[in-house]
């Protein structure tokens, strides 16, 4: 099927994924599972190093945490800044909110100005709202056409 053909955008279905993307998709699973595996050794290794053989595990946690402590706290305090902002425009969204819904209701806009608006009779506009479907159509020039669709 040349690409011509193919309708546009070329979107992957599920009945049709390709050979490739399915051992890609393997291939990225299995290599990131991996690497997860390789950090959890490690991890556990500084956390229950002291309970293993000794002479088996290549940290000595005992007298650093100190030094890992501080080591971590630029990452530390970034994440507590990020975490106390995502709190605070939190609130304010929220405060918004509750007061947005506080606020009366706008006047709805009058029939004659909506058809001026978009460059139809009044009569049209309140013929086309009374249609259960319509069909709109928007002219280079702006201008809306209403009709009925045929039946």
């Amino acid at each position: 099927m040349s690409s011509a053909n193919q309708p546009w955008p070329p979107l992957i279905v599920a009945k049709h994924v390709p050979r490739l993307v399915k051992w890609r998709d393997t291939l990225l699973t299995v290599m990131m599972w991996g690497f997860f595996a390789v950090l959890l050794d490690i991890e556990f290794e500084l956390f229950l190093g002291h309970y293993l053989q000794p002479g088996l595990s290549r940290f000595d946690a005992g007298s650093k945490w100190p030094l890992f402590f501080e080591r971590l706290m630029p990452f530390l305090l970034m994440a507590a800044t990020l975490a106390g902002l995502l709190i605070i425009f939190t609130a304010r969204t929220l405060r918004r909110h509750a007061s947005a819904l506080l606020l009366p209701k706008p006047a709805p806009l009058e029939t004659a100005e909506q058809a001026h608006h978009a460059g139809l009779d009044e009569v049209e506009l309140i013929v086309a709202r009374d249609q259960r479907i319509v069909i709109v159509h928007l002219d280079a020039d702006g201008r809306h056409k209403i009709e009925a669709p045929p039946r």
